[in-house]
């Protein structure tokens, strides 16, 4: 097993589907991954969501994403600075939330992040221009990666350099093999 912080910066993001729109996120590392504070996270009408609108905010989420863990000098990781963090996220994540709970008329946000299909992204930028699109499974109201024994088929590869048509279309064939947690 690797260290943390071994291979150098890892940047995060997540892109979520559902039947009424597409959602990127920028998340932070910082002892987990987070609603990022600065990082670029959007959404959109689903039926407006082409290849190049995922392609480009999916790199753009993973390139302004932050490594906490490289910042903060690695383990142990200052408790002031990740509940800190934790202040700005929190409030950051539910406006988030709540506008896409307003834009689309979901009874509230929690409505507004089920009954999705997630793909983890994960760019480790100082070794690869690789970035690794994982599809998730369902579990109610969450998502989690399928056990590595089920990984065939469900984990892609895009370079961060693809045109973002290509990285777009590469997204999308990981959210179309994703158990979403509304089957």
């Amino acid at each position: 097993m690797v260290a943390p912080g071994e291979k150098g910066i890892v940047r995060y993001a997540q892109l979520i589907s559902t039947r009424k729109y597409i959602a990127v996120i920028s998340m932070d590392n910082r002892g987990g991954s987070f609603f990022s504070v600065t990082g670029w996270s959007t959404f959109i009408d689903r039926k407006d969501a082409t290849p190049d609108w995922i392609g480009e905010n999916l790199k753009k989420a993973l390139q302004t994403s932050r490594d906490l863990f490289i910042e903060w000098g690695g383990l142990p990781l200052p408790q002031d600075k990740i509940d800190a963090e934790h202040k700005k996220s929190g409030p950051l994540f539910m406006e988030f939330w709540g506008r896409a709970q307003h834009t689309y008329g979901f009874k509230d946000w929690r409505d507004a992040r089920k009954k999705s299909a997630l793909v983890f992204a994960k760019w480790h930028c100082e070794q690869t221009a690789q970035v690794r699109l994982a599809a998730s499974k369902g579990r109610g109201t969450s998502h989690s990666a399928w056990y590595s024994n089920e990984n065939a088929g469900k984990v892609f590869h895009a370079s961060i350099n693809a045109s973002n048509q290509e990285f777009g279309e590469i997204a999308i064939k990981a959210l179309n093999v994703c158990q979403p947690n509304y089957l």
